[in-house]
């Protein structure tokens, strides 16, 4: 390969919107605050934007800084896609234009009934490209196009009054909106309800019946 073509392949790959950066890391404290008789997570230092659906959101930056870590996504990102129907890929509407409905990638057999997943939509164009990039979705990958979606509960870390030090009694743990108290929890992930659920034939698929 020379230098040339190796320059192109990697400008040709494309970091998917949604993941983590290293450099956006962040650890501010958090804290006890009042709230209706009981305790409130926050920050020490409150900023605007820092609640979301009741739950605190994991503070991170915004500026992709350092090296892309897949093991990870960005939370505000990944709420953006979720709840603006927007691909975790480019970040472009994931609504197809014709139907009105969401083209989702899930990894595995999928499901045909309702069901709620941590991974925001991806649109048609891009569809390929993950599936091309990630190793795990060439084995796994399935495509369905969805109604509607709707908040399902967060992806969180939990915490638990009057324990200090502030450290997680749980992480990475799932809590759902009608089941838990969203003033305990430090949310990584928003989780979506997906309804009408249906498989969709892609492009690829179509080519390979002809």
């Amino acid at each position: 390969m020379t230098m040339a073509t190796a320059t192109a392949s990697k400008r040709a790959f494309r970091y998917p919107y949604v993941i983590g950066w290293t450099g956006e890391a962040q650890n501010p404290p958090l804290k006890w605050v009042p709230r209706h008789g009981g305790l409130r997570l926050s920050y020490a230092v409150p900023q605007r934007g820092d609640f979301r659906n009741g739950a605190l959101l994991l503070r991170q930056g915004q500026n992709r800084t350092g090296r892309p870590d897949f093991t990870t996504v960005n939370t505000l990102r990944q709420w953006r896609c979720m709840e603006k129907r927007l691909c975790q890929v480019c970040a472009r509407s994931a609504v197809d234009r014709d139907t009105g409905r969401i083209w989702w990638l899930l990894s595995g057999d999928g499901d045909e009934g309702d069901g709620y997943t941590n991974a925001p939509p991806t649109c048609r164009a891009c569809i390929p490209e993950a599936i091309s990039q990630c190793s795990h979705l060439r084995r796994n990958a399935a495509v369905f196009t969805v109604a509607d979606c709707s908040p399902h509960g967060v992806r969180a870390d939990v915490f638990v009054p009057y324990l200090p030090p502030l450290v997680p009694f749980e992480r990475n743990a799932v809590v759902r909106f009608d089941e838990y108290d969203m003033h305990h929890v430090v949310a990584r992930e928003l989780l979506m309800r997906l309804h009408d659920v249906q498989p969709a034939v892609t492009d690829r698929e179509t080519q390979r019946a002809a």
